[in-house]
């Protein structure tokens, strides 16, 4: 509002005052010095404030009524310097009774928290979305205080109740979710366990092999957090189940494999991949009977590193300044470190292996450690893995990549709901990238080199990233040279190089051909390990007339339609992975028709004016609907073992744990510290590093000569 005199304000309050029913007066008014025009002013209620205390009050012996109530009716004004007019002062939003937070502004505050979003930055947000601060209805402590007492009614059960409480919308979301708990002996939560619908489904497609870790550090109750995961047709991460486990003991451990298993309808891996930890291999071996178990390669070696290494050696190389590597920036490793790398990834047959490793032995001062992981060899050693499904995963890196990235989101003070719902939004951002793959699958063909018949059908069944591992196989076998041997169709196939000289020969490997069965097994075992076809065994396949791929050599995991079928829960539903779908896309829709209405009937008063008054008796017809379709419903008995008791939620409890003194993070060898100095100035410009897909296929889609 705005008056071009005092007087003028003067009048339209006593005015103001007369049609609400109240008496007025002037609290103060401020005028310059210069001139004498009024500056500032207040009109008040004539009740505003209380009545003064005097001294001389005892001695009043008829005192009058009481007339100051403390009303709090006012308007201040201000001089608009250059108008030399009167308005309301522009601080007028931050007043107490004028903030408040409506039912959409809080959804929105509500939405942020949950994208991870801070609340100075959704604040501003916010501002920018109404035109500036002074047309937002509430300040930035009223936003933290509203997320502050949104957490507080979220824990009103403490942290375990809130838990079930959570848990149980879920379920009532999506009847396939499942949570599992393990009580203690004076029945406190110990363990918890639980899997969404998505991770149902993940896991009947893709859960041949999995990976297994657990890290500290991510929630205030100092509990391992552990997850299973797997990887897609697209080679993208995916989660199979999650846990919050107590400790890291034999029991623990035990329990949350057969709750995994039985959660997924009791379907055992092929493949698990775990760190060395005794107690966690030990329920390996007695839940996943089915399962290959094998070690993480890269904890062996930063093992290795740590007993291997000379302790001069290490002493030296901690001590060593950077500034004094050589010109090629890295320093050459101890032979005994490259022995045992060798002797992990590099020979394929045991003889080989076993005369290496003893070598190796007598270079080590210490062989405690050797003789330990010489006893588990099978379960890292390459010659051992020759027939060992694993599809190119050889450590737990999945799980590390994946807690490394919980670990930016995630604040060891988070209480239960705040680390579950950051927990469901990685999750869900993990899911966003299968989405985009899969959309570029369909955008985009893959490039042929050249328009064979079996490039040809294998570009349409395989996903980009498998045809071009496959089509790098193909090209390998077009330089293989055959030998055959008396037999029926028994070759000795080797690799030539690529190169111009075509001098330089692979390992010759043994392979058998059916023509009649269309088959083709090559003694290199890539296909039991990858189900890709090698270079050999395709080289074959073409000697014998056949120009497109067996059906039997085509694994459906790796392909476009790796998830057609129907799954069922342990429930025997069919999962739907979103019931919430149709409600999104609809949402999605009105959103958007409602925001291009907002945008045209904004700059015309009559047009804002039509849209207001529509949307109140649209508003009045949807509650109407609501309440009518509400009304005709049905009941519906929901099973006893959905909601836990409600004295189960009031009286429920965490088991408390003792904050660990084990760091969230690794601790860095002398060698990584080397390395370290190594990468800084030696690394071009523009190059990258090397992806995981990219390593699949230089390292294990080709064979070492």
């Amino acid at each position: 509002m705005e008056f071009n005199t005092i007087d003028e304000a003067w009048m339209f309050w006593i005015s103001y005052g007369g049609q609400k029913g109240f008496e007025v007066r002037k609290m103060y008014t401020n005028k310059r010095k210069s001139d004498g025009k009024v500056r500032s002013c207040r009109y008040v209620c004539a009740n505003e404030g209380h009545r003064k205390k005097d001294k001389r009050d005892h001695l009043t012996k008829c005192p009058g009524a009481e007339t100051r109530t403390d009303c709090q009716v006012r308007m201040g004004l201000i001089m608009d310097r250059e108008k030399e007019t009167y308005k309301l002062p522009q601080t007028s939003h931050l007043m107490v009774s004028q903030r408040k937070i409506s039912e959409l502004q809080g959804f929105e505050i509500e939405t942020a928290d949950d994208a991870g979003i801070g609340p100075k930055a959704a604040h501003e947000l916010a501002c920018v979305q109404v035109g500036g601060s002074s047309n937002l209805s509430y300040t930035l402590r009223d936003h933290k205080n509203y997320l502050r007492a949104k957490r507080q009614r979220e824990m009103a059960y403490g942290q375990a109740g809130s838990m079930l409480m959570y848990f149980q919308d879920k379920i009532a979301e999506n009847p396939s979710f499942q949570y599992a708990l393990q009580m203690d002996i004076e029945e406190q939560i110990a363990n918890i366990f639980w899997v969404d619908a998505k991770m149902l489904t993940d896991y009947a497609y893709f859960g041949d092999v999995v990976s297994f870790d657990t890290t500290f550090g991510t929630n205030k109750e100092s509990r391992p957090f552990g997850v299973f995961v797997g990887f897609n047709q697209f080679r993208e991460t995916v989660v199979f189940g999650a846990v919050l486990l107590y400790d890291e003991t034999f029991e623990s451990f035990k329990w949350l494999f057969e709750t995994f298993l039985k959660a997924h309808n009791g379907k055992q891996p092929k493949t698990i991949y775990t760190d060395q930890d005794f107690a966690m291999g030990k329920a390996v071996k007695e839940v996943f009977l089915q399962a290959w178990h094998g070690l993480c390669t890269f904890h062996i070696m930063q093992n290795a590193v740590k007993h291997l290494a000379e302790p001069k050696d290490e002493d030296e190389g901690s001590k060593k300044d950077p500034k004094h590597v050589d010109d090629e920036g890295s320093e050459e490793e101890p032979s005994i470190l490259s022995d045992f790398s060798a002797c992990m990834y590099e020979y394929e047959d045991e003889a080989t292996f076993e005369h290496a490793f003893q070598l190796m032995r007598t270079k080590a001062s210490k062989q405690t450690w050797l003789d330990s992981i010489y006893k588990v060899r099978e379960k890292w050693a390459e010659c051992y893995m020759q027939d060992v499904f694993t599809l190119g995963m050889r450590s737990t890196q999945l799980s590390e990549s994946l807690n490394s990235e919980l670990k930016r989101h995630f604040k060891s003070d988070f209480d239960i709901i705040r680390f579950l719902k950051h927990f469901e939004r990685v999750v869900a951002d993990k899911r966003k990238k299968e989405l985009d793959a899969e959309f570029e699958s369909r955008r985009k063909q893959p490039r042929i080199k050249m328009k064979t018949p079996t490039l040809l059908q294998a570009s349409k069944l395989y996903t980009p990233i498998i045809f071009e591992a496959f089509q790098g196989e193909y090209e390998r076998s077009l330089v293989a040279c055959t030998t055959t041997l008396e037999g029926n169709n028994e070759y000795l196939v080797a690799i030539g190089s690529l190169d111009e000289n075509f001098t330089c020969f692979e390992k010759e490997y043994k392979v058998t051909g059916d023509p009649l069965k269309q088959t083709s097994t090559c003694s290199c075992g890539q296909f039991n390990r990858f189900e890709i076809l090698c270079g050999h065994a395709l080289k074959v396949l073409d000697l014998m007339n056949i120009k497109s791929l067996p059906a039997q050599y085509v694994l459906k995991r790796w392909t476009r339609e790796a998830r057609c079928g129907i799954v069922q829960d342990n429930e025997g539903r069919n999962i739907i992975e979103n019931t919430k779908l149709d409600d999104m896309l609809r949402y999605k829709d009105m959103t958007r028709r409602f925001l291009n209405l907002a945008l045209r009937a904004a700059s015309n008063p009559g047009c804002t004016l039509l849209v207001n008054n529509t949307l109140g008796v649209l508003s009045k017809q949807v509650e109407e609907e609501i309440n009518g379709c509400t009304d005709n419903v049905e009941p519906v008995t929901v099973p006893i073992n959905v909601a836990p008791p409600s004295d189960l939620v009031s009286t429920a409890r965490l088991k408390k744990k003792e904050v660990q003194t084990k760091t969230s993070k690794r601790q860095k060898t002398w060698l990584d510290k080397k390395r370290k100095f190594t990468k800084k100035g030696s690394k071009k410009k523009g190059q990258g590093s090397m992806s995981f897909e990219q390593a699949l296929l230089q390292i294990h889609f080709h064979h070492r000569l």
